[in-house]
């Protein structure tokens, strides 16, 4: 039993305990065993090849970042609201390699204000943004795109690195 089994047995244990509202040592121990089954029916039957290469230590504060990067930018959206604002469609190349790491980051730009994931062409990503009048292109969408892009490039392992490790 590795790191890893054992961080997404706890993981599952704590999802378990708060899904019954309730903390005993029954019920930890039933989740912890609902979660042993439920990864072991996981290895066996499902492919996780195009996950290989990302360190989910390295995502696991991701998702509180991404909650106050929303909030941030829900401000910013009601200032161009109540302001000039403008829309439109931009195109930006990707830096991630990993297939994975690029739906969590088209994922993730819907979820923050001011920008819509329309479309993934191999290294490009289409958005929906929406921006200052006053300003040339869409600044805020490109920032939020970036910042949320080396959030994301932090959890990427290289193929190299990754051979190392084995």
């Amino acid at each position: 039993m590795g790191k890893h089994t054992i961080f997404v047995t706890i993981a599952l244990t704590f999802v378990w305990i708060i899904l019954m509202e309730e903390v005993s040592w029954p019920n930890v121990a039933i989740g912890m065993f609902i979660s042993m089954l439920c990864m072991h029916f996981m290895g066996k039957f499902l492919n996780f090849e195009e996950i290989r290469n990302v360190n989910f230590y390295k995502l696991a504060t991701y998702p509180i970042w991404l909650i106050l990067r929303i909030y941030t930018d829900a401000i910013y959206m009601i200032k161009m609201i109540l302001t000039d604002a403008k829309w439109g469609i931009a195109t930006h190349k990707l830096e991630l390699e990993n297939e994975t790491l690029r739906n969590i980051l088209a994922d993730s730009i819907t979820l923050t204000p001011g920008s819509v994931f329309l479309e993934r062409d191999g290294e490009n990503i289409t958005l929906l943004c929406i921006g200052d009048a006053n300003k040339p292109g869409y600044p805020t969408a490109e920032d939020d795109l970036t910042s949320i892009q080396r959030m994301l490039i932090k959890s990427q392992k290289d193929g190299a690195a990754e051979g190392d490790m084995n």
